[in-house]
């Protein structure tokens, strides 16, 4: 898979009553070499502000620590973890991912980080996460000329929800998925070809936008915060990393600030004002050395705000589709988190906004 990084022949069920137990001798046996350097005691705990994946951190006495993530049911279909894991090795060498120590079949562990989660809409951190934004926004591309890829991730989730693509229908139960008869497939497959349409379009002021390597999952919740380290901010899940606008990242920083806590955010009250945008947006493009474009160099703060407000649509629909299908190829969720809610309400957002995007 990975030559430069150890893999083990084995699969964890997160369902298993003592998994912490079988998880805590795995790393014992597995890195006592590498990472425990002597027989001291390990702790592990469970992290639980993952959605659709099992964290455990497992802390040895030398106050070292590390992350196991296990795979969520049937994510591989959501989510390519091949590039998740290359991307990882990627931005590491530039200090931005932690580094992978090992892999397993529906998993890895990776180096922990420390810090605490930035909490929603924290004005004082604000700031700092543009600065990490431009920062990872600037690491230079492997392939310069490639192509944004959210038109290739919209229409991966459509054709899996709408049938096009069968491995979804072998998976699950036919049945499982009558909860989602409303929800008018070919009409969203039909809008994604017009966003492509528009993206692809070179007199579009897309086509002037600057193509970034992006996390695409920017919530809050992703920037850690270690005060202990001179502030230092650090990103962390980059399973739905990939190429895009640097813009995208952005918005879709703005909009995770109503939280994941409940399956209908208030995106209305917590989408920062213009000003909030225009302050942040300042601070991101002092600090974004990957910005060479002159057209990008000559827009004014005022219109990249009003360029960037167009993108909520397609991430509202992003989300919408991935939850869809979250609730379907991992029902076991479903029991914390009403996917299925979350997904419908998100599509609402997405026919909402959708006509900004479209004019």
């Amino acid at each position: 898979m990975f030559s430069s990084i150890f893999h083990e022949n084995i699969d964890f069920d997160s369902n298993e009553k003592d998994i912490e137990s079988i998880v805590l001798n795995f790393v014992s046996n597995s890195l006592k070499q590498n990472w425990i350097k002597s027989n001291s005691s390990l702790t592990i705990k469970k992290l639980t502000d993952g959605l659709s994946n099992i964290l455990f951190a497992v802390y040895s006495c030398e106050n070292n620590g590390i992350i196991v993530k296990i795979y969520g049911q049937n994510s591989d279909l959501i989510v390519d973890r091949q590039a998740e894991i290359r991307y990882m090795i990627y931005l590491a060498q530039f200090h931005i991912s932690p580094s992978i120590i090992l892999t397993f079949n529906n998993g890895f562990i990776y180096q922990y980080l420390p810090g605490n989660p930035i909490s929603n809409g924290d004005e004082q951190k604000a700031l700092l996460i543009a600065r990490k934004l431009a920062e990872f926004h600037s690491i230079p591309l492997v392939d310069k000329k490639a192509k944004g890829q959210l038109v290739e991730k919209l229409r991966h989730y459509i054709n899996l929800l709408n049938g096009t693509n069968n491995e979804l229908y072998k998976r699950i139960k036919l049945s499982s998925s009558s909860y989602l008869n409303d929800i008018p497939w070919l009409k969203i497959a039909d809008d994604i070809n017009k966003i492509e349409e528009i993206i692809n379009n070179k007199n579009s002021s897309w086509s002037n936008l600057s193509i970034v390597l992006c996390h695409n999952d920017t919530q809050c919740l992703n920037f850690l915060y270690d005060e202990k380290q001179n502030n230092k901010i650090s990103l962390i899940d980059f399973e739905h990393c990939a190429r895009n606008y640097w813009l995208y990242d952005i918005i879709n920083h703005f909009i995770e600030y109503a939280g994941c806590d409940n399956e209908e955010p208030d995106y209305d009250n917590t989408y920062p004002k213009r000003h909030k945008q225009k302050q942040w947006l300042e601070i991101y493009l002092s600090n974004a050395s990957f910005l060479n474009n002159k057209y990008e160099k000559q827009m004014t703060i005022d219109e990249l705000c009003d360029l960037g407000d167009c993108l909520r649509a397609p991430i509202h629909l992003y989300w919408s589709l991935w939850a869809f299908l979250e609730a379907l190829l991992n029902p076991q969720s479903m029991k914390n988190f009403d996917y299925i809610k979350y997904g419908k309400y998100r599509l609402k957002q997405y026919e909402k906004y959708k006509q900004d995007f479209f004019s």
